[in-house]
């Protein structure tokens, strides 16, 4: 019992503070992040044991330190509301607005075909949330008349009169990936930023729109940082130094995204909300720099894990939705869309008055 208990300390502090360090630099910040939320959760279940060992309660004592050292980290993943507001109802004569963002994982297409069924809901969880600013990551359309032209259809059935699309990469003169922006407010400019010239299908470039809602200009960021881009061969145990190899490269790659994220934001003369997919979890490297001086929608107003991938793992949450302190929080969702790997978020906000 006193190796397990120095195992569980050392592996939660490990896991809580070399995610301090650049994966740049040393990799292995980059895997302490991801296990974290699990040694924390052990920790936190068998903290009575330890309470009760009366033979040697001074670990119990060892525990609860290292855990409070730790208390940082674990705010940033689980939201402590016991009252989640998840109203997003705007009120009226307000300057409230509603914005989505969702990786919407090429919108279905599946070994060049395109799921309908997945397609269909996606729309239809469109359409029923109907968010004013409309922020999709890996989002694909096709020019072809008999393919999906997904631009078309979300500007007709979200009332979008505005719009901005990155066009990360194109593939047989017609098919196009990248990020997308949907607005019922005009875009005052636009422009797609580039960050990763090895990214696949979207994610070469951060999306920059300046809003102008209810006669303030405000500047969106819809991002996606590297993904592992795994394969089923990657997952099995002989290609287990493959694996690690790929997720390095990654973690380096990720490192500096969201450096050059935050140079960005800290740049920007306007109030800035950042939304997208980081491919990290609260306890990262990534996470800490990106969202660096921003308010958490979710931990904001939110209870739990706001899980947003929908498998490995139940502690996956990498889809942020981050406005800073210029904006009030007044609620905000996870949504559940039935077969899709990523969950959006959606939240209501509104400009603070000056």
């Amino acid at each position: 019992m006193k190796f397990v208990c120095s195992l569980l300390i050392i592996s939660v502090l490990t896991s809580a503070y070399l995610p301090q360090l650049s994966p740049g630099s040393f990799w292995l910040s980059g895997f302490a992040a991801l296990v974290f939320p699990v040694i924390f959760l052990i920790c936190l279940l068998t903290w009575p044991f330890w309470l009760l060992w009366r033979k040697h309660r001074r670990y119990f004592i060892y525990i609860s330190i290292a855990m409070l050292l730790c208390i940082r980290p674990a705010l940033n993943t689980w939201a402590l509301h016991f009252s989640p507001k998840e109203n997003l109802t705007k009120e009226t004569g307000s300057k409230d607005f509603t914005l989505m963002t969702y990786n919407c994982s090429s919108m279905g297409l599946q070994a060049y075909k395109v799921n309908q069924q997945l397609r269909s809901a996606i729309f239809r969880q469109v359409t029923d949330a109907s968010p004013d600013i409309l922020c999709l990551q890996e989002f694909y359309t096709n020019d072809k008349p008999e393919m999906s032209h997904n631009i078309d259809t979300l500007k007709l059935i979200g009332r979008y009169p505005y719009h901005y699309f990155t066009h990360d990469q194109l593939f047989w003169e017609t098919w196009h990936w990248g990020i997308v922006l949907f607005s019922r407010y005009p875009i005052a400019a636009a422009s797609a930023i580039p960050c990763d010239s090895l990214a696949r299908g979207s994610g070469r470039s951060f999306l920059q729109a300046d809003l102008v809602i209810h006669g303030d200009t405000v500047r969106v960021f819809s991002v996606q940082f590297t993904s592992y881009m795994l394969t089923r061969d990657d997952l099995r145990g002989r290609r287990i130094f493959s694996l690690g190899r790929k997720m390095k490269a990654t973690f380096r790659r990720r490192a500096s995204q969201a450096k050059q994220l935050a140079v960005l934001v800290a740049a920007s003369p306007y109030p800035v909300i950042v939304a997208g997919d980081f491919n990290d979890t609260p306890a990262s490297y990534s996470y800490r720099h990106a969202a660096a001086g921003l308010q958490d929608a979710f931990l904001a107003t939110g209870l739990g894990w706001g899980r947003t991938l929908s498998y490995l793992s139940p502690t996956l949450r990498i889809d942020y939705l981050l406005p800073d302190r210029h904006f009030s929080i007044k609620g905000c969702r996870v949504l559940k869309i039935p077969q899709s790997e990523h969950f959006p978020v959606i939240s209501c906000l509104s400009l603070k008055k000056h």
